[in-house]
């Protein structure tokens, strides 16, 4: 799970397209995952992000189709990670993954919660670091959860 991890941060943060190695261990991941092979996964934080990932993100990620029953699943993953505490136990980018379900729903309830959970990101980046409030990304992640009214308050504080 930290080796998957590590391998899809990397990817994302050099911006470059997953070698054929980490593309053919990530389908194997899929694969695993949708079997129920790694349930035990959900019993940590890091483990539920991950399994979010490969539901989510990852298929995207390597041109896959991903099922509709996979969405199900992650957003279960996703709720049930959130009544636990797990997703406060992840960095912002870490977050920020275990969020794409709800990122990716058309529930209005999802685009309430998600709103909140945002909100509640950005409240706890300030207190840490008022740098982090400062920075695109957050205007970025409330349009991308297609949450522009709350963009502006997003901005006021830069």
């Amino acid at each position: 799970m930290q080796a998957f991890l590590a391998s899809w941060f990397d990817s994302l943060e050099g911006g470059d397209t997953p070698d054929a190695v980490c593309s053919s261990r990530w389908r194997e991941l899929i694969q695993q995952a949708a079997n129920g092979e790694l349930d035990d996964w959900q019993s940590t934080p890091p483990g539920m992000l991950a399994l979010i990932l490969l539901f989510t993100q990852v298929p995207k990620r390597l041109g896959l189709p991903s099922p509709e029953r996979w969405h199900f699943k992650a957003r279960a993953l996703c709720i049930s990670g959130i009544r636990r505490g797990f997703d406060t136990q992840l960095d912002l980018c870490g977050r920020h993954g275990f969020y794409a379900p709800l990122f990716h729903s058309q529930l209005e309830e999802d685009k309430l919660l998600l709103s909140r959970l945002l909100g509640g990101m950005r409240a706890l980046a300030a207190d840490q670091d008022p740098q982090l409030c400062r920075l695109a990304q957050w205007q970025g992640w409330w349009q991308q959860a297609g949450l522009e009214s709350a963009v502006a308050g997003c901005q006021s504080n830069v």
